[in-house]
């Protein structure tokens, strides 16, 4: 756990700093290891931002229904996030293991935490704003890239 916080701190490299000199990275020409490493620090934050984003929208529609115990199940799914988190930092710190030996280590655990954070954001929009009948509350989210 605190390896995999150690490896996506690593990928902001002190973030005040980065931001200022790394700013103007292009991430669509990015050569280096770390204009690599920073560009996939972006994604993944921008991944979990759109995932928070359906989430927050989930609990919204949930409190919206007064059907059901709202705050209960919105305990559960926190709970099943919580949950999520633990595996994402256990799979994803297994592969930066793997690949520990090379510097490639941090965009592959960078890109299985994007894969399952866009998995679960489509869990997310599945489960909880996809109603039975009527359109969704969210656009569908992409499941692969930024589409």
């Amino acid at each position: 756990m605190a390896a995999l916080l150690a490896l996506f701190g690593a990928l902001s490299i002190n973030s005040a700093t980065v931001q200022d000199d790394m700013s103007d990275v292009d991430c669509a020409n990015a050569g280096s290891t770390m204009e690599q490493n920073i560009c996939a620090g972006r994604d993944v934050r921008a991944l979990e931002e759109n995932l928070r984003l359906y989430t927050d929208t989930a609990y919204a529609v949930l409190r919206e229904n007064d059907e059901r115990d709202s705050e209960a199940l919105i305990a559960e799914i926190r709970e099943g996030e919580r949950l999520w988190r633990a595996y994402v930092e256990t799979a994803c710190g297994a592969v930066d293991t793997y690949w520990k030996p090379g510097t490639i280590r941090t965009v592959m655990a960078a890109s299985c935490e994007m894969e399952l954070v866009r998995e679960r954001t489509h869990y997310v929009w599945r489960e909880y704003l996809t109603p039975m009948e009527g359109l969704p509350r969210l656009a569908e989210p992409p499941r692969s890239g930024f589409d």
